[in-house]
């Protein structure tokens, strides 16, 4: 009886399994007719069958205490017939079930949870997972058939048996592999994760594979299916580099030019005064001619290059250069000393000048110009005469820094500032003053008429006093007051013999009448220049006044 039973048992619980696919099935296919009829059928559960349980002697089993379900009253199960103990004749035909009413309740409910899930996909509102879930959530149990006794035939004792709750709870805790569905297995990925709202489920992105470097190269040039506005974006950004790039190349080689320039003229100036030595004293020949002798320093500089005329320093500043002179005024705007080309070039003495130029005997061939004229770069890092700019622009460098000295390949000379001022070179009005063309002076006349005019655009005023015979030194460089027309000019006159170098610098004021070229005039309306203002020139006029001047004030 042990061996039918579990038998029986077994396949019970299966053919629980069974119908319970078989209803979600119908629900499914329900739903599917649903949705393309645009209506909710009704659908009947199918009816369960009913399967005859095995006769189990449960002994003092009371249903009704144990788990809360009343035992159905007894009934008759002889069906009209008897069966002998001990008789081995086949088992009669058990009588069919009695089918379930189909309006029992749970139609209605499917069908309207059934309508309910229906519209709610035809809104896509429901992902698929919760589609599913509420369908399994929403079957009903089915309800409860009469529980009536089963006999069944064996050689052992016949054992009335009840359907027993074991059996519901066993139904509601099947494993999962027992109670899974199969049609939910055949919803796809995408469906169970993307909402019902008519969006196409996005597509997932494929990983890139990483770009080599050559391709990423290539990908900064235009290429082939590039639209024409990617086209003008590239071009443009190579365009940008290369001008960052050319740019870049032309500020580092000029500061790496400069630096081989510093580098280069200091060796040469520390090697020049190195070399100095106490100057020979010139002999007195019978024609009462100087004769020159060469400084041992310039030595060392003819030996480097030959159109080295001598060299020059303003103490406290980095003025300190060889000074050069060749056959025009280009030759070293752009050429160092040993013929390297710099943008710094040299600092070079005006091609027409003549400063101790000696023949092989130490004879003068010609006397030395009235006015040497010596220019130079105004370098960013204050080479060549890069300083000059701080006598204009500061207020004291001139007290500080008022004696050049100049040497020839044979004497040394000291020259006192009496002015420096600014100039348009390209001046071609009632202001214009080329002074760097005035080498030479006719008279005396000449030469006051020259001095005064660079005393009426002197920017600081000075007790130095300018005689007419006094050899004078014009240093010119660029300032950028006007552009590249503007000129700084510092002019300066040979110190007499016995004279204190610092006599009449000291004692220095601010022009407030500075005669300056018409271009400045133009951009500062405000101010202008007046030709009746008192002023004081040099030479035994300006003697006369300033005598005058001095007796009234005492």
């Amino acid at each position: 009886m042990s061996e039918n039973y579990n038998d029986q048992f077994g396949n019970a619980a299966d053919d629980k399994v069974r119908r319970r696919a078989e209803r979600i099935k119908a629900i499914k296919q329900a739903m599917r007719s649903a949705a393309e009829n645009d209506a909710a059928p009704a659908v009947t559960a199918p009816a369960e069958e009913y399967v005859p349980q095995p006769d189990t002697d449960y002994g003092n089993y009371e249903p009704e205490t144990s788990y809360g379900y009343e035992a159905a009253p007894e009934q008759d199960t002889s069906y009209g017939y008897e069966t002998p103990a001990g008789d081995s004749s086949p088992e009669p035909e058990m009588p069919a079930e009695p089918e379930i009413p189909a309006d029992n309740g749970w139609d209605s409910e499917l069908s309207e949870r059934i309508s309910r899930i229906s519209s709610a996909k035809k809104k896509k509102t429901m992902t698929a997972e919760s589609l599913l879930k509420e369908l399994e959530e929403g079957v009903s149990p089915e309800p409860e058939r009469p529980v009536r006794p089963v006999r069944i035939h064996s050689h052992a004792a016949s054992v009335p048996v009840y359907d027993q709750p074991e059996a519901v709870h066993a139904e509601r805790e099947l494993p999962p592999e027992q109670t899974a569905i199969p049609a939910a297995a055949e919803v796809p990925a995408a469906a169970e994760e993307a909402p019902l709202t008519g969006k196409k489920p996005k597509k997932k992105k494929k990983k890139k594979q990483k770009k080599t470097f050559k391709q990423r190269l290539l990908g900064f040039f235009p290429q082939k299916g590039d639209s024409i506005l990617e086209r003008v974006r590239k071009l443009v950004f190579l365009g940008a580099i290369v001008v960052i790039i050319v740019c870049g190349y032309i500020v580092g080689d000029y500061y790496i030019d400069l630096w081989r320039s510093k580098r280069e003229n200091a060796k040469t100036m520390d090697t020049y005064w190195d070399e100095m030595k106490e100057p020979t004293t010139a002999s007195d020949d019978p024609d009462d001619r100087k004769k020159y002798h060469l400084l041992s320093g310039a030595e060392y500089l003819l030996g480097k290059n030959k159109d080295v005329v001598g060299i020059i320093r303003i103490e406290g500043t980095k003025v300190n250069n060889p000074v050069m002179q060749a056959e025009d005024n280009k030759k070293y705007l752009r050429h160092k000393l040993n013929g390297r080309e710099s943008r710094a070039g040299e600092i070079f003495m005006d091609y027409r000048n003549h400063f101790d130029d000696v023949d092989e005997d130490g004879y003068l061939r010609y006397p030395n110009s009235d006015n040497l004229v010596i220019y130079g770069h105004e370098m960013a890092d204050e080479q060549m005469f890069g300083s000059l700019k701080y006598y204009r622009n500061n207020y004291d460098y001139y007290g500080q820094h008022p004696i050049i000295q100049l040497n020839s390949n044979y004497e040394q000379y000291q020259y006192k500032i009496f002015a420096f001022f600014v100039l348009d070179a390209e001046d071609e009005t009632e202001t214009k003053f080329d002074c760097w063309n005035k080498l030479d002076f006719d008279d005396e006349e000449d030469f006051y008429d020259f001095v005064n005019e660079v005393k009426r655009r002197n920017i600081r005023l000075n007790d130095v006093d300018v005689k007419y015979g006094d050899k004078l030194l014009t240093l010119s460089t660029c300032n950028g007051i006007f552009g590249d027309r503007g000129r700084l000019i510092v002019m300066a006159r040979l110190v007499r013999d016995g004279e204190d170098p610092l006599e009449g610098t000291q004692h220095n004021w601010l022009n407030e009448n500075v005669k300056y070229p018409t271009i400045y005039y133009n951009t500062r309306t405000d101010e202008k220049y007046d030709p009746d203002a008192e002023f004081i020139p040099y030479g035994p006029e300006g003697a006369k006044k300033k005598d005058s001047k001095e007796k009234q004030d005492k």
